[in-house]
């Protein structure tokens, strides 16, 4: 099996400190908000959004709706690949790339092909 998802990226816009940043961290998968205290007062901070689910669960919260946007980064693909355990997952990769090449290949000799008559 081999899937994809587009890494998450989380903003936190205002501040998020103490009550704040523990209800905005119980929002997230464990290890995506981190909360650092600091002279006694406890603030959010993104550690991770590569554990996050993409669960909106922040937005309906109307207190934290406004001090995070959450998005995707367009172009950083998170690739999961799992094994029957015939091959490791990085051979498989190797071997789909290598695969994918040559049907590349074919596809450009035939278009050169086809240009040519």
């Amino acid at each position: 099996t081999a899937s994809y998802r587009l890494l998450p990226e989380i903003v936190i816009t205002k501040p998020c400190e103490d009550e704040l940043a523990d209800k905005l961290a119980s929002c997230f998968s464990k290890g995506v908000i981190k909360i650092a205290n600091e002279n006694g007062v406890k603030s959010a901070y993104v550690a991770d959004a590569r554990r996050d689910t993409c669960s909106r669960e922040v937005l309906r919260h109307d207190d934290l709706r406004d001090r995070v946007r959450l998005s995707r980064i367009r172009d950083h693909f998170i690739f999961s690949i799992e094994s029957t355990g015939a091959l490791r997952p990085d051979i498989l990769m190797c071997e789909a790339i290598k695969c994918l090449k040559e049907k590349c290949r074919l596809f450009l000799d035939e278009l050169d092909s086809n240009i040519d008559s």
